[in-house]
C-alpha cells in the first residue's frame, strides 16, 4: 500500500504536479448568457444542454447536465456540453 502511495505522488509531481489541484478547489463555469430556465430546477443553454439545479448545505449552486432531458422537452445531452456549471 505504501509503494502504491510512493508511485502515485512520483506520478502526480511528474505529470504537471505545478498544475494540479486540489479535489474540491476547482470551479465549474457560470452558466453562459442567454440561458433558459424552465421552472427553478432545470436551465437549458443556448448550445442545447440542459441542466439540473443542486446545492448542498453551506455550499453554492451547481448546475449538473442532464444526459436525457426529455421531461422538459430538450435534446440529448451531447459532446460539448460542461459537466457541471456554477452558480
Amino acid at each position: 500500500m505504501q509503494l502504491l502511495k510512493i508511485g502515485l505522488l512520483v506520478a502526480s509531481a511528474a505529470f504537471g504536479g505545478t498544475q494540479a489541484k486540489a479535489i474540491g478547489t476547482v470551479k465549474a463555469p457560470p452558466p453562459p448568457p442567454g440561458t433558459i430556465q424552465t421552472g427553478q430546477q432545470w436551465i437549458t443553454t443556448p448550445n442545447g444542454c440542459s441542466y439540473s439545479r443542486t446545492q448542498a448545505p453551506g455550499y453554492p449552486v451547481q448546475w449538473v447536465l442532464i444526459l436525457n432531458p426529455h421531461h422538459i422537452g430538450q435534446p440529448n445531452a451531447h459532446i460539448g456540453c460542461a459537466p457541471v456549471l456554477g452558480g
